[in-house]
């Protein structure tokens, strides 16, 4: 067997530092005088009696605390031993210098500096303010943040807020971190923790690139693909019809940027598909335009998107076929409120999910996503929210092809 670690021991000033280091020192909320007792497990902390003894008695008698009689030892048995120590809460920042370290309630007050000075940078950010209003709560009422020392995530999250504009990850990473990579490595995921608990844009099974996307950082090319006669025009110049391309059309981030949709003549139908083997074995049809969605479109497919719905007559109908699980009622929610306002869920009632299941295509519910299914307002698919929770089961669009 290995030897037992040996304590790394502590002078007895940064035992009496840590002692007080609670929630109400650093919330600037403690006086008065403490007596913490002294047993063998101090005595081991500061290195031994010996080590206890001497310390002591050097804080009673070379520090201002102890000259003004606020750090006094219980001494007993002819100063051989100490019973207890009774010290004024005032004397930390004192013991703090002598041990070079900063005192804990003004840790507390710089931190608090810092996020109010950021706070006011991004005043012009109700979600961002939120965030800060939330730590600015925790480091008031004492609350540790350790984390929040390191500036450079305030720089981080700040430039996510304003990000306006397309940009790719790692050109973010490059222009705020001045490193292609740093984003990714070392604060992505703490960014994506405040995004999903602040963002408006944030919906529940978004990804994490999906709910990036949302602001304007993209770590992937993003296409829009449809089958369909829907014409679009270019900067206002140029009109390309897909008509002719029957398989499907594609277009890229730069061309969703400059474009509009600009005709759609004979179609009765739009439908989203959420996934692409679905998507792929629909058959090109003039009356009706297909649109992979491939999950939550992103602003900019939206805004493109948008653009269709001036186009169609009054009595063309829009649909949306996805998976028959929660993902899928939240994507189906959010293309009817973010894009397509008349839209209806096509293969999702509860005859269609109860059939699926009589074919053996369920997928077993996990037992978080039901919590998250309960909790869920899924407005015209609540029968199959229903079906979902009675049976325990879940249907993946790809099972009904």
């Amino acid at each position: 067997m290995g030897r037992k670690k040996e304590q790394e021991h502590k002078t007895l000033a940064r035992w009496i530092i840590d002692k007080t280091n609670t929630d109400h020192y650093r919330a600037g909320m403690l006086s008065g005088w403490k007596h913490p007792y002294i047993d063998a497990d101090v005595m081991e902390i500061v290195g031994g009696r010996k080590q206890l003894l001497d310390q002591a008695n050097i804080l009673e008698n070379e520090t201002n605390a102890g000259k003004m009689g606020k750090f006094k030892p219980d001494w007993k048995d002819v100063k051989t031993s100490i019973k207890k120590i009774d010290y004024d809460v005032a004397i930390i920042p004192e013991l703090c210098e002598r041990e070079q370290i900063e005192d804990p309630r003004e840790r507390q007050l710089r931190l608090i500096a810092r996020v109010e000075k950021w706070r006011r940078k991004g005043q012009d950010c109700a979600w961002l303010c939120s965030y800060y209003d939330d730590l600015l709560d925790l480091l008031n009422r004492g609350k540790e943040q350790k984390e929040l020392e390191d500036e450079t995530f305030f720089v981080c999250i700040d430039a996510v807020a304003h990000q306006k504009e397309h940009i790719w990850k790692r050109v973010f990473s490059a222009r705020v971190l001045h490193n292609s990579k740093c984003f990714q490595k070392n604060y992505e995921d703490r960014i994506l923790s405040v995004l999903k608990a602040k963002s408006p844009f944030y919906i529940e099974e978004m990804s994490d690139d999906e709910l990036l996307d949302a602001h304007n950082i993209h770590s992937y090319a993003q296409t829009l693909e449809w089958k369909g006669t829907l014409q679009y025009i270019i900067n206002d110049e140029k009109v390309i019809d897909s008509s002719s391309q029957i398989y499907g059309t594609i277009i890229n981030t730069q061309t969703m940027e400059h474009a509009r949709a600009y005709a759609l003549s004979g179609c009765k139908r739009i439908m989203t598909i959420e996934n692409k083997a679905n998507y792929e074995d629909m058959s090109y049809r003039k009356d009706t335009l297909y649109i992979f969605c491939h999950g939550f479109f992103s602003p900019k497919e939206v805004r493109f998107l948008k653009t269709i719905c001036d186009l169609v007559s009054e009595e063309c109908e829009f649909y949306h076929w996805g998976d028959l699980d929660y993902g899928g009622i939240c994507i189906f929610q959010f293309i009817k409120a973010q894009v397509f306002p008349k839209l209806l869920p096509y293969k999702m009632s509860q005859e269609d999910f109860e059939l699926a299941v009589r074919e053996d295509a369920g997928i077993l519910l996990k037992d978080d996503t039901r919590n998250k299914l309960i909790r869920k307002n899924a407005g015209l698919l609540e029968p199959l929210k229903e079906a979902i929770l009675k049976s325990g089961l879940t249907i993946e669009q790809e099972r009904l092809l």
